[in-house]
Order: C-alpha cells, then structure tokens, then sequence
C-alpha cells in the first residue's frame, strides 16, 4: 500500500517545496490546503492577506477547505497533504497517515519567502507573515478548538532551518520507513 503523509507547519517552514518533492519521490498524488486557499483568494481578487481577514468573517471559507482536505484524506489511497491542519485532521479523523510538522524560525522563514516573492522588502513579508500567522491561529483556535504551535501529536517534527527540501525529504522517509 502507498503511503499517506501529511505535511504542516507555519508559512515558508518549506511544507510546499518538501511535500512537492516527497509526491515526486514517491509517485504519489500531492494535494495542498494552501493551493486551493490561494485559488479561493484570486478568484475573489483579494491578497492572502486580505483573504484572511474575511476567513475570520466567514468561517464557510476555512470550513470548505478543512472538508475538502478530509474527504481527500479519506478517499485517497496515497498521497502527500499539505496544510495547516492535514496532520491535526489526519489525527482527529483517526486517519492513518504518517504526520509531520516542519517549521523554521522566523527570520528564516521571512528569508524563504522574500526569496519565493522576489521581494525587496523584508519587514513587508515579516508583518505579512506574523498578521497571517495570528489570523489562523484565530481562526482554527475559533472553529475548532486546536493551537496551531501544538506539535504533541505529529510523528515527525522537524526543523527545517539547516536543511535542504532533500535533506528534510529524506528524514520523513526515513520516518516513513520505520513506520512501515
């Protein structure tokens, strides 16, 4: 049987660019929350940012999204899910999957994406990131009752700060392979 793996952690801890490059490895389907949120923003023609802030509005916004990750989580055979909450919703569904929690510190992960964005302006992406991190922090805290910095009961925690996406690749399959 394929592997289920769930990849969350804060914005620029590298979930995207590792759970990609795991999907790849593996030959298995990835499907990513922050994708389809970032889909849902531009259809709306808002920011993130802005996004967000009518998440905090509109529970409808988060709850979509949350079903949507679940009900691939519980019909897909295989594959790597990537989002905030895959790994809590993987646990509190009683999903086998193996679950992982990537995270960097701040700077690191403000650099990461000023790099992604191209932009020149690091204090922007910094108040960006720690206004979105507070918004879903709120947000999930709100709708579902669960702290975002909770790693408790993740079975791979990782700091990504040294890594490559390989080198972090590699520990969840090492990960994987002891679960297996």
């Amino acid at each position: 049987m394929s592997p289920k793996i769930t990849i969350s952690g804060p914005p620029g801890s590298g979930k995207s660019t590792v759970a990609r490059l795991l999907a790849e490895w593996l030959s298995v389907p990835f499907y990513s929350a922050g994708t389809i949120f970032r889909e849902q923003a531009q259809r709306a023609g808002l920011s993130l940012e802005e996004f967000s802030r009518r998440a905090e509005e509109d529970e409808a916004i988060d709850r979509a999204l949350d079903d949507e990750m679940l009900r691939l989580l519980r019909e897909k055979e295989s594959g790597v899910f990537e989002g905030r909450l895959t790994g809590w919703l993987a646990y509190t569904h009683k999903i086998p999957a193996l679950k992982v929690y990537l995270d960097a510190p701040l700077e690191v992960r403000v650099q990461r994406i000023q790099n992604r964005e191209r932009s020149e302006d690091p204090q922007a992406i910094r108040e960006a990131v720690l206004a979105r991190e507070r918004s879903e922090a709120k947000r999930y805290k709100h709708l579902y009752g669960v702290d975002v910095k909770d790693t408790s009961f993740y079975d791979l925690v990782v700091d990504t700060s040294a890594l490559s996406p390989e080198g972090v690749g590699e520990r969840i399959l090492a990960a994987l392979r002891q679960e297996g």
